[in-house]
C-alpha cells in the first residue's frame, strides 16, 4: 500500500502486538519480523504508519520495535485516527506552500547570544520562570513587538520613569514566585501623578508581601499604559503525544469564555500561520467589523513564526503564554509575557 503514489500513510487497527499473548506465543517472532518490516517501509517510502493496539498496555517487544523506528502506538482509536488526520491536514498544508518546510527545529541554530545569558542567569537563580522584562527582552531580540518597560527598585524610582512617559502607566510587580499578579494586588492601572505612582510602589510590595511573605521581589514594571486593540491570546507547551505546539486565538478575559482558539504542532510555516489565522471563528473581528478598519494580520502571522523561532532556538523552555496581545490596524503590542523553563 505505502508504495502507491495515491495513499499517503497508514493506520493499522487492532491486535498487532497480542497475537502471541492471545493465540499463540511462537507468533510472537512473526509480529517482530513483521515491526521490522513495517520500519524498513517507512524508511523507504517516507510515508506514516500509525498503529492502534488494543495490547499496548502489555508492551509487547513487537511494540517497542515500531516505536524504536519511530512509528507512534495509541491504546485508543480515537487518538490514533486523529493522529493520523492531523498528518493529513498538515501534509496539505505543506503541499500548498510554495517553499522548502522544515519538519524538525534546527534546535539552538537562532538563539541570540543575549538570549542565552537571560537563560543562563534564570537557571543560575533556581528560576523555573523568566521575569516578564526578561520574556518581553526575549521576544524583542527575536523581532517582535513588545511594550516598553523600566524596571523600578524604589519608588522614586518608579515615580521618575512615569515622568518619561507621555500616556499613563501601568505598574506591575516582577517576582518569579509571583507569577499570576493581579491574584496578588501586583497591578496597578491609570497612574500618571507622582503622589499615584509612589503609592501604588509602596502598595504593590505591601500586598505582594502578604500574599507570599517568601517572594523574592525584583522590584516594579512600569509601563505606558496600551492603546486599545483587540485582544488575541498566543501560547505554546509540551505536548505528550505531538512534541511543541503553538496555540492562537481570542484572548484577554474572554479566553476561557469563548474558547476562540486553534492549535498547530512546531515549527510552523508561513502558510501555516496565514491559515492559523484565518481559522478561528471570530476572524470577521480582524477583517474590520461594524465599521471598523481592518486589523493587521501580517502582524500577527509575524509575531507566530517568531514565537516557532524562539522555540527552536531555547531548549529550557516548556511553556510561553502571551495574552493579550492587543492588535491594531497597524502594528500589534505584547502587553504581558510569561515564559516557563523545564525543570530539568
Amino acid at each position: 500500500l505505502l508504495h502507491d503514489p495515491n495513499i499517503g500513510g497508514v493506520l493499522v487497527v487492532g491486535l498487532f502486538g497480542g497475537y502471541s499473548i492471545r493465540f499463540s506465543e511462537s507468533l510472537a517472532y512473526a509480529e517482530e519480523d513483521t515491526a521490522h518490516q513495517f520500519g524498513k517501509l517507512v524508511k523507504e517510502t517516507n510515508k506514516p504508519i500509525i498503529m492502534h493496539s488494543l495490547y499496548s498496555f502489555a508492551k509487547p517487544h513487537s511494540l517497542d520495535l515500531l516505536r524504536y523506528y519511530g512509528i507512534p502506538v495509541f491504546d485508543s482509536l480515537e487518538l490514533a485516527c486523529k493522529s493520523i488526520g492531523v498528518l493529513a491536514e498538515y501534509g496539505g498544508y505543506l503541499r500548498g506552500y510554495k517553499s522548502k518546510a522544515k519538519f524538525v527545529f534546527d534546535m539552538g541554530a537562532k538563539a541570540k547570544t543575549r538570549g542565552r545569558e537571560i537563560m543562563h542567569n534564570a537557571r543560575a537563580e533556581g528560576r523555573t520562570a523568566l521575569l516578564e522584562n526578561e520574556a518581553k527582552e526575549l521576544l524583542s531580540l527575536h523581532g517582535g513587538m513588545v511594550c516598553m518597560d523600566c524596571l523600578a527598585q524604589s519608588a522614586e524610582q518608579a515615580v521618575a520613569m512615569a515622568a518619561g512617559f507621555e500616556e499613563k502607566v501601568v505598574m506591575k510587580i516582577v517576582s518569579p514566585d509571583i507569577l499570576h499578579k493581579s491574584d496578588a494586588g501586583g497591578v496597578y492601572l491609570n497612574l500618571k501623578e507622582p503622589g499615584e505612582v509612589r503609592n501604588a510602589y509602596t502598595t504593590i510590595i505591601e500586598n505582594a508581601k502578604v500574599f507570599n511573605p517568601d517572594a523574592n521581589i525584583k522590584g516594579i514594571l512600569v509601563s505606558p499604559m496600551a492603546n486599545e486593540g483587540l485582544e488575541i491570546i498566543i501560547g505554546t507547551k509540551i505536548d505528550d503525544q505531538f512534541g511543541p505546539v503553538i496555540m492562537f486565538g481570542i484572548g484577554g478575559i474572554m479566553v476561557e469564555v469563548l474558547k476562540d482558539v486553534v492549535f498547530r504542532v512546531l515549527p510552523i510555516t508561513p502558510y501555516s500561520a496565514r491559515n492559523m489565522v484565518n481559522e478561528i471563528k471570530s476572524v470577521k473581528l480582524l477583517n474590520g467589523f461594524r465599521g471598523k478598519p481592518p486589523l493587521d494580520r501580517k502582524a500577527i502571522q509575524k509575531l507566530l513564526l517568531t514565537i516557532s523561532e524562539i522555540i527552536g532556538s531555547y531548549p529550557e523552555i516548556r511553556e510561553m503564554d502571551f495574552n493579550p496581545v492587543l492588535v491594531y490596524e497597524q502594528g500589534l503590542n505584547v502587553v504581558d509575557a510569561r515564559i516557563i523553563l523545564k525543570d530539568d
